[in-house]
């Protein structure tokens, strides 16, 4: 580790209050010492300091992804990989293929299946897969983490309840297909304690290596609670461990676990619905392509009025994933009571994804003081960059206008903090700059700056971490990331391509590490 280092001839966006501008900066033991022109850090080069010249490249403040989940990214990346599947055909020849090298009984698992990707617009079932893959139990996750494929000797393992919800049926039989809230209460839980510990600090190993390549200093890992049991813990034990910085959320409305724990805060992906594209978040209005459908809440609203009220009372940060305008209603309908029962200035509670919400809902959350953790690599990724037909598909075109409105809740003072849901889509806060800059609706982009901050200073303050980093200030932790090229100086849509040159966290050069 370099306990004391100059960074010179470059060009620093601090992200600061000022939006300034520098060309070196000086740390030691972990905390940077000054940020300017090379005249502030002259005395130190007098010193003898270690000085690094960056021939011109651009310093930021190391990226934050608040919203992510370490245990399924680890794990997943390893899997059979079906982004790239056109039909069914190549997905199951990608699944024979996985079998013939996997010794017999041992499970074969599958990530970022989505089937609209698929010519045939459909999951596959048991059968499908029984017939490439009769021997091995078969997982297979779609890209939300909201829907999934098992074959027959995988049910007989997981034997969900005859009457699990969300468990697809033909004839009274089980197709093999799960989803909310089934896949969330049941198969997510039992897939999890399936996996030894020992494997699963490993995995945690991989997920933030995958992180730092990207630029990540910081992950906001929302793990355990009821869809990993006991997942939180093992992260929090090993995090010093790891090459990135961790912030824990519970995904548990046990406060006991929480407070056990001695964590600030609880939540995450407490689903309140399910995901748009597997038509399970919840809305005012039915799907446009599937009339009888308005999605599912997951919980009653006197269960959601419970845990919020007791865990707000608790003093605790609170985070619950809302896709859609129902769910967002049931949630800051149970904040703005706990609210009023018992008033706190700075509770930063925060609704998650708020892919669709209401002009009323936007207004009241600012008045409220919640905040937004959103995703904004979603839109590229299932919405559209381009058109939304993806989105118009689902719900009409009178509420796209609706759809991931950063503008609007950036111009009502809401904060909005950015993520990647990972392993939902890779980390790469890159991308989602380059994905909020450039919305398809042109009324909702943000400036580059705004979206940046989304992954850098709001971020940190989303955790209460704004004294420690988040922007390049004297005082502050040195997380730093090193990018080949300016932002600020390359078209709108290349942003994501600028490669990531060194990581820096607490001082210590990480290299990046590719998976």
């Amino acid at each position: 580790m370099n306990e004391r280092l100059i960074i010179t001839n470059s060009h620093v966006i601090p992200m600061d209050a000022e939006d300034s501008r520098a060309e070196a900066l000086a740390f030691e033991k972990g905390r940077i010492v000054a940020v300017g022109s090379h005249s502030d850090v002259q005395p130190f080069v007098d010193q003898g300091w270690p000085v690094a010249d960056l021939e011109g490249r651009t310093v930021l403040p190391g990226f934050i992804d608040t919203h992510e989940h370490m245990m399924l990214t680890g794990s997943l990346a390893t899997a059979v990989h079906l982004d790239d599947v056109k039909t069914l055909a190549q997905l199951l020849e990608k699944i024979a293929a996985a079998a013939g090298r996997t010794p017999r009984g041992a499970w074969i698992r599958g990530s970022y299946l989505n089937e609209q990707n698929v010519a045939e617009k459909r999951m596959p079932t048991r059968d499908d897969l029984d017939r490439v893959c009769p021997g091995h139990p078969v997982f297979l996750l779609h890209a939300t983490c909201h829907l999934c494929a098992l074959n027959s000797r995988a049910l007989e393992i997981l034997d969900p309840p005859r009457s699990l919800q969300g468990m697809d049926r033909a004839s009274g039989r089980p197709t093999g297909v799960i989803r909310d809230p089934g896949i969330l209460t049941f198969v997510h839980p039992a897939m999890s304690r399936l996996m030894p510990d020992e494997t699963k600090i490993g995995v945690l190993q991989q997920a933030a290596r995958m992180a730092l390549s990207q630029g990540i200093t910081t992950l906001h890992a929302l793990d355990g609670g009821d869809l990993g049991p006991g997942d939180t813990q093992i992260i929090w034990n090993n995090r010093r461990e790891l090459p990135v910085r961790v912030v824990c959320y519970n995904q548990s409305m046990d406060l006991e676990e929480v407070q056990t724990l001695n964590l600030p805060r609880i939540g995450g992906c407490i689903c309140a619905d399910g995901a748009l594209e597997a038509h399970t978040a919840a809305l005012f209005e039915p799907y446009a392509d599937q009339p009888d459908n308005y999605g599912e809440l997951t919980y009653t609203q006197e269960v959601m009025d419970a845990f919020i009220r007791e865990a707000h009372r608790a003093g605790l940060q609170i985070a619950v994933h809302c896709e859609s305008e129902r769910s967002i209603e049931q949630v800051l309908w149970a904040m703005e009571k706990a609210l009023r029962d018992f008033p706190r200035a700075d509770h930063r509670h925060r609704i998650e994804h708020l892919e669709l919400p209401t002009a009323n809902q936007i207004e009241r959350m600012a008045r409220a003081g919640i905040m937004a953790g959103m995703q904004p690599a979603f839109i590229p990724a299932f919405i559209g960059q381009q058109d939304m037909k993806l989105y118009e598909a689902l719900l009409g075109k009178s509420r796209l206008e609706r759809v991931h409105p950063y503008r609007t809740l950036l111009n009502h003072g809401i904060p909005v903090c950015g993520g990647s849901d990972s392993p939902v889509t890779p980390y790469g806060p890159l991308a989602g700059i380059q994905a909020a800059v450039n919305h398809p609706n042109p009324a909702q982009r943000v400036t580059l700056y705004e979206a940046l901050q989304m992954f850098t200073a709001t971020a940190a303050w989303s955790a209460f971490e704004e004294k420690d980093k988040g922007t390049l200030e004297r005082g502050k932790r040195a997380d730093i990331v090193v990018l080949r090229a300016d932002p600020f100086r390359v078209p709108p849509d290349r942003i994501s391509a600028i490669k990531i040159e060194s990581v820096f966290v607490g001082g210590e050069r990480r290299v990046p590490e590719m998976t």
